[in-house]
């Protein structure tokens, strides 16, 4: 077996960049998507082509269906309102698949300590143990992309 995988380039931040990467990142094709939800009509990957090109936006329903196909958390590709800080760490740690390799810096100490807040420091850490494992080749870059992709605070101690 090979260590190397393909991991596709993400365009933006915007939802359907995501839907994207994770539906390239899978190896499955527009139509592949489409059966799975049970697209009809003439050209049932359309739907899929608009939800990665951001002109239609999925319902809910359809997004809890797309991350069930993907193999990801929902929080990996729903839309953020940052309601809750799984949303506020998935978006970092989409922003780091666009700028790899990049530094977050946050003053902990200077946040107002809420249920919210002391969650998303949860979160950080947690993620930055997961950077150090691969920085330091514990864990492969694939391995570390499938935490993130499946990361949800509920999982961690």
């Amino acid at each position: 077996m090979s260590n190397y995988f393909f991991k596709p380039e993400l365009e933006s931040l915007s939802q359907g960049a995501k839907l994207k990467f994770l539906r390239e990142l899978r190896y499955m094709k527009l139509t592949d998507v489409a059966e799975y939800l049970n697209l009809g009509g003439k050209d049932p990957a359309d739907t899929i082509r608009k939800y990665e090109c951001n002109s239609r936006e999925p319902e809910l329903d359809r997004v809890e269906y797309l991350a069930e196909l993907f193999d990801v958390s929902v929080y990996a590709i729903k839309r953020y309102n940052f309601a809750d800080p799984n949303e506020v760490i998935h978006q970092h740690m989409w922003e780091e698949e666009l700028c790899p390799y990049s530094e977050f810096i946050f003053d902990i100490d200077a946040m107002k300590k809420t249920f919210y807040t002391e969650d998303i420091i949860r979160g950080f850490e947690a993620w930055e143990k997961m950077r150090k494992k691969r920085e330091n080749r514990e864990i492969s870059d694939r391995d570390y992309l499938e935490w993130k992709l499946h990361f949800d605070l509920k999982d961690i101690d």
